[in-house]
């Protein structure tokens, strides 16, 4: 994975959440949020900032799960990326951050009953465990 001056720099294939089994690739769990969170911990995002979006994210999984249809849930999901373009916009949200919510709420649909949706929650599940350490470590000194 390379890096940029304007932030992670994503893989081509990024959003391809799904292997051909249709589960999800071991590297939207591993190494990529780790890649992200070692970026989002230079940029100085906030765990409260990260934590924002994630809830967010959390609140269209729990309504799916709840009823509301998938495609609604994923909606939520996609207004992410206007929330996000408005607090970069502001500078409250880093780059990498930014590029990351925009990136997925275009890949988040998918005909295969919610899999992908949750695929794209795990990712983001890893990215906040990842970050926890790394933004809690640098909010301490």
């Amino acid at each position: 994975m390379a890096t940029t001056q304007q932030g992670f720099e994503f893989p081509a294939d990024y959003g391809e959440y799904l292997d051909d089994k249709g589960i999800i690739k071991c590297k939207y769990l591993t190494s990529l949020p780790e890649g992200i969170a070692e970026y989002l911990e230079s940029e100085r995002l906030t765990m409260s900032q990260l934590r924002a979006f994630y809830a967010h994210a959390k609140r269209a999984e729990d309504a799916w799960r709840r009823g509301l249809p998938l495609e609604e849930a994923v909606r939520e999901i996609q207004k992410l990326e206007s929330h996000a373009s408005d607090r970069f916009g502001k500078r409250k949200i880093t780059p990498t951050f930014y590029n990351f919510l925009r990136k997925n709420a275009k890949c988040v649909i998918g005909n295969d009953g919610g899999k992908t949706f949750k695929a794209f929650l795990e990712h983001f599940q890893a990215l906040v465990g990842f970050c926890a350490g790394r933004l809690n470590e640098r909010d301490r000194t």
